[in-house]
């Protein structure tokens, strides 16, 4: 049975107040969650002498890098997590934080996550995690749940790049692609850097956690991240591929054009020296003067002869 005891956001700071009656072998226990935007709420949890000293200053420093700290009264951490915002499609990524004890659970945070706010309504539908442990697994578990979610979707804006990549020619929208390309690989990297400190915590500290912390989902919520861990590595492995194939793409475009331009500038050059020569004002130069009527006609086919010789010297030659 959970009790659920609710004070606005004015009084201490404070959002909600649950208590959840026992269960099995697990204790009644208590969860409050904190605003911490209010300075009464970090006033209050700085002078909550029930908690040792590191685990208030988790939960009331400005500190936002994933970690866990613990001992054998205590544990506390910071847990990223995707803002609760109006935009479905928004992912900004926002930490909260939490210090519990076997009986008790404390969270606060700074901006609204949706992890938890979806934990607070399936509690309020029914839901009863048999700990503080457990509810703080569940919690790492649905933001493992929402990253792969999100990676999924990543995925899909890769395969419109590839599918573009393999039948698109057109230069201009293969340029395109490289932003699409590097807005997946920079959240890729985000989520890479939010979730590694805090694998790496979970499994640093696996040896050390209190018995009162094992087992409540615990393996099910590090599995979740190192498989979340796992898809990132393989998107950004796939994304790196991807931009290095638009790279090569871009670079033969970016080749040809360059041909075409040295081809002209090539063909050109003769005709080029010819109207440069017959351009100089020089005594006796040739089909110049009265006795020649159709000087003009001769220096042009002139000019034309040594196009074609170009053209049929880069023929000879395999380079048209």
């Amino acid at each position: 049975m959970v009790e659920i005891e609710l004070k606005p956001a004015e009084v201490d700071g404070l959002s909600w107040a649950l208590s959840f009656a026992a269960r099995g072998e697990g204790g009644a226990w208590d969860w409050t969650h904190f605003d911490l935007v209010n300075a009464n709420a970090r006033a209050a949890l700085e002078a909550d002498a029930t908690l040792p000293a590191f685990a208030r200053h988790v939960l009331t420093g400005a500190d936002e890098s994933p970690r866990i700290v613990l001992d054998d009264s205590a544990v506390a951490g910071v847990i990223p997590a995707y803002a609760r915002t109006g935009d479905a499609e928004e992912y900004d990524l926002v930490c909260w934080r939490f210090a519990m004890t076997p009986n008790r659970l404390i969270t606060g945070r700074r901006r609204a996550t949706r992890t938890l706010v979806h934990l607070w309504e399936r509690v309020r539908d029914g839901l009863e995690p048999g700990s503080p442990a457990a509810l703080i697994n569940i919690c790492i578990t649905e933001f493992a749940r929402e990253v792969r979610e999100r990676l999924a979707d990543l995925g899909g804006e890769l395969d419109a790049v590839e599918d573009a990549l393999i039948s698109d020619r057109d230069p201009g929208r293969l340029a395109d692609l490289g932003g699409r390309l590097g807005q997946v690989r920079r959240e890729a990297t985000r989520l890479k850097r939010a979730l590694t400190p805090l694998a790496r915590a979970l499994h640093a500290e696996d040896e050390d956690m209190p018995d009162w912390v094992q087992g409540h989902g615990h393996e099910t919520a590090t599995r979740g991240l190192h498989d979340a861990l796992d898809d990132i590595v393989a998107l950004h492995d796939r994304a790196r591929s991807l931009h290095d194939e638009l790279t090569t793409r871009l670079a033969e475009e970016t080749n040809r054009r360059l041909y075409i331009v040295s081809i002209v500038t090539t063909v050109v050059m003769p005709a080029t020296f010819v109207t440069g020569f017959f351009g100089m004002n020089t005594g006796g130069l040739l089909w110049s003067g009265d006795a020649v009527r159709h000087g003009t006609l001769y220096a042009a086919a002139t000019c034309l002869l040594a196009i074609l010789g170009t053209l049929g010297l880069l023929r000879w030659k395999r380079m048209l």
